[in-house]
């Protein structure tokens, strides 16, 4: 029922800090096309990648250039794929560009799909998920 002064403090804190992580600008990390990954990536920010990863990628916006080699499970907001992937995709949106060659599951709300875009797969809808 009543708060000591040091609950009161940890809130108080734990408020500050939930206020400072709001105001921090996003981060952007990008993946040189001579770098390759082996393990996962998970970001709190958006990430470009334009080299090779195996593995997952967690991130708020993840954009994968045209000529990286991703072989990988995907969780984003938004994903933009503009080159090769194979594995799954969890995303708000996804988006497929003209250049895009995708294989693998992708579970999404809104899916844009370029003229000239190669998908194969099963798409879902998250909402039914």
């Amino acid at each position: 029922m009543f708060q000591t002064s040091r609950e009161a403090q940890q809130r108080e804190v734990a408020a500050t800090s939930a206020a400072a992580e709001a105001r921090k600008p996003i981060q952007h990390s990008v993946i040189g096309p001579d770098l390759v990954i082996t393990g996962d990536l998970v970001s709190t920010g958006d990430i470009r990648i334009d080299g090779r990863v195996d593995g997952k990628i967690c991130c708020r916006t993840l954009t994968l250039g045209p000529q990286p080699v991703i072989n990988s499970a995907i969780s984003a907001e938004t994903v933009r794929i503009c080159g090769a992937f194979s594995g799954e995709v969890k995303a708000t949106k996804v988006v497929l560009t003209s250049t895009a060659k995708v294989t693998g599951d992708i579970a999404q709300d809104i899916l844009e799909i370029e003229a000239g875009a190669f998908l194969e797969g099963q798409v879902t809808r998250l909402s039914t998920l």
